[in-house]
């Protein structure tokens, strides 16, 4: 006799969406604990019933094939699946004589699309029980130059500092390398909403991408001349008596002063644009009354991206515009968790709250939380890009979590190289990205709706993330893993959790005090409604982060002159970029059948003709860092003197520079490399090399 299977209701459970920094919330339907559908809400409080292509395609990464349910370890050099005490053996054998003699020798590399309760354990996992300065996380590629000015001007990080819906009551926003229809498109309805009430929308870009075209004006200014822009609309500001500083600062007189020698003809040279676009812009900006900056990663990804956000903002502030409710200036966060995983210690600097490494206070409030000695408390290791370039030599053993350094890494021929050269390389992974091919240990993790946690957006907004179903097979949530490599590094105190919920209590109060203060929320809390933090524990939130006075000694802002290297390309110039379809290093949206892309070089149709090209041939870019060969697309709205290439797939970033860093923030020059072309066809002359002219001050 057959036994009828008793089917389940459905059931409903609302969570955040893996992806971009928006965090939208949406519900999942499950029938028989599998889930089968997304469904936006309404009540989002960031994105209003929306939900992109990426979100509402999420589900196919749970039933991929390939998602990984069992440890796999190297044995005589290929990957087999094993079970976790094996899998534990490794560990033990590997890390623990590394910990107990040279903890240095071991590093860990996190990622910004971590829960804000993994990223505070994983930062406890390296200096509590691995007692290792070396963390760093691929946030490091992403906000790291927005992050250092703010914090050096202001003393707090909080990106957005107001929330979203302002945006949509300025009347001027000028992106500056920010795709947002393509990276954040949620967020294109403030933007529609702002030119509905008569806003005018600059898109400052090499390339008239989507958002340009939203948008309805388009600057097309040379790669990395932002800050020139900057300084040339403040020089302009200042002839005209335009100065009126939000608050006291540190500084002005310094600052102006610079600025006298970007005159309009300069500045046009040094952008590449006509003079007349620049007074125009000026003009526009001297006359709003709520003009906002954005910045993307267009702007910032360069060595000296920091000094470019650092001229924005003395832009906004000395306009008197910092700290107005949808004015002033903002980064936007692309991570999912990008603001909560640049907070709570991951960061090589960092520790929970956004409390300093190199403060003597911060270190032993936070030694005394963890019930250790200040001493025992590693001072700051390498950053990222310094982290994986140090592997093989420096380091013996490197654990990443949620991350694909193998694609996303500056000069991932070399960074490929170097991982290779390590004796461990343990990989934490739900899918067996580039990175995870190369282990000597995979661990098998959790995906996005497998596990609870808080995740942060990027105006600071902290949500709820809800567990849905279990993981499969073998597989753990990837805070028991961590706990897991504690116990067999022979340091369990501090990582014996009896569930989650004593993890995110503990996280919660390591924060108090902090400047990043989320002591006064609670599961139970959240599920009553979002708060933008610092949320102490009197539970008053704060949604204005950029209001005088600001954190340092004296409460004001301190100004600096930005170091702006005038250079202008006298050939080509490589920059990179987003594809709507795709994220990140693509380890889960290339293996998506629902987001379909491909991969290939953008020319503009006047420098595809020079060298002979049409659309769908073959070219092979060159840089000092690598070579890549793709089909060609044709773009009309590119510069002439500009190459594109989309990130998500390997060997994009084999071209970029793995050693040139901004020494602010150590974001390696992801956006600007000269490039050769070299069209794969017989007859074609050699192309002429591109050359870089600096021009002095």
């Amino acid at each position: 006799m057959t036994v009828p299977t008793l089917l389940q209701a459905p059931r409903r459970v609302r969570t955040t969406c893996p992806y971009c920094a928006v965090q939208c919330n949406f519900e999942l339907t499950l029938e028989n604990n599998l889930p089968i559908k997304v469904s936006p809400v309404k009540d989002c409080p960031v994105a209003h019933g929306t939900v992109c292509k990426k979100g509402l395609a999420a589900l196919s990464d749970l039933r991929h094939a390939e998602r990984l349910t069992s440890p796999l370890l190297r044995v005589n050099g290929e990957l087999v699946p094993v079970g976790w005490a094996a899998a534990l053996d490794y560990l033990r054998t590997a890390l623990r004589p590394l910990v107990e003699s040279s903890p240095e020798r071991v590093g860990v590399f996190g990622s910004g699309a971590l829960t804000n309760e993994k990223t505070y354990l994983l930062g406890k996992l390296a200096r509590v029980a691995l007692r290792t300065p070396h963390i760093d996380y691929n946030g490091r590629y992403c906000m790291s130059s927005a992050s250092a000015a703010l914090n050096k001007t202001f003393g707090i990080d909080r990106g957005l500092g107001f929330p979203l819906e302002e945006i949509s009551h300025s009347d001027l926003i000028l992106l500056f390398g920010a795709n947002i229809a393509e990276t954040l498109p949620p967020l294109m309805q403030y933007l529609k909403a702002a030119k509905d009430r008569g806003a005018v929308i600059y898109s400052i870009d090499p390339r008239a991408t989507v958002t340009a075209k939203v948008a309805g004006r388009h600057l097309g200014l040379r790669a990395g001349s932002d800050a020139a822009l900057a300084l040339g609309i403040l020089h302009l500001l200042a002839v005209w008596g335009k100065i009126l500083p939000t608050a006291p600062a540190e500084n002005v007189k310094a600052v102006l002063d610079d600025a006298r020698y970007y005159t309009p003809a300069r500045v046009a040279q040094l952008c590449g644009i006509d003079e007349a676009e620049l007074l125009t812009l000026a003009r526009a900006y001297a006359s709003a009354s709520r003009p906002l900056i954005l910045t993307g990663r267009g702007a910032e990804q360069h060595q000296h991206g920091t000094d470019t956000v650092q001229a924005l903002i003395n832009l906004a502030f000395l306009a008197g515009h910092f700290g107005k409710p949808g004015a002033g200036y903002a980064p936007l966060t692309g991570q999912g968790n990008g603001q909560g995983g640049r907070e709570h210690g991951q960061k090589n600097d960092q520790l929970p709250g956004a409390r300093s490494l190199r403060d003597p206070q911060d270190r032993a409030h936070m030694a005394a939380f963890w019930n250790m000695a200040e001493a025992d408390l590693p001072q700051p290791g390498y950053s990222a890009q310094e982290l994986l370039n140090a592997c093989g030599t420096q380091l013996e053993a490197l654990i990443v979590l949620g991350s694909n350094p193998v694609v996303s890494a500056a000069g991932t021929g070399q960074i490929t190289e170097r991982l290779k050269a390590l004796k461990h390389l343990i990989v934490i992974e739900v899918l067996p990205s580039e990175t995870a091919q190369l282990a000597t240990l995979v661990l098998p993790g959790s995906m996005w709706c497998e596990e609870d946690g808080t995740t942060t957006n990027l105006e600071g907004r902290v949500q709820r993330r809800r567990k849905a179903v279990t993981v499969p097979g073998l597989a753990r949530e990837d805070w028991q893993i961590l706990c897991l490599i504690a116990a067999a590094v022979g340091r369990p105190q501090g990582f014996e959790f009896a569930d989650f919920a004593a993890l995110q209590t503990e996280f919660l109060r390591s924060t108090a005090g902090g400047k990043a203060d989320y002591s006064g929320l609670s599961a139970a809390q959240l599920d009553a409604g979002s708060a933008q933090w610092p949320v102490p524990a009197s539970g008053i939130a704060s949604p204005y982060a950029y209001a005088p006075p600001y954190r340092h000694v004296g409460g004001q802002a301190r100004l600096r002159v930005p170091s702006v290297p005038a250079q202008i390309s006298g050939g080509l110039t490589l920059t990179t970029g987003r594809h709507a379809n795709q994220y990140q290093s693509g380890t889960q949206t290339r293996r998506n059948p629902g987001l379909k892309a491909s991969f290939e070089v953008q020319l503009h149709p006047d420098t595809a003709r020079e060298y002979g090209l049409k659309a769908g041939d073959l070219v092979t870019l060159k840089t000092a860092h690598g070579e890549l060969t793709l089909p060609v697309l044709l773009a009309s709205g590119l510069r002439p003197d500009t190459v594109f290439i989309p990130f998500h797939w390997p060997g994009a970033n084999a071209l970029t520079d793995p050693d040139t860093l901004d020494p602010h923030s150590k974001m390696p020059a992801f956006k600007s490399a000269a490039v050769t072309l070299w069209p794969l066809r017989v007859g074609v002359p050699e192309p002429v090399r591109s050359e870089v002219v600096s021009y002095g001050l």
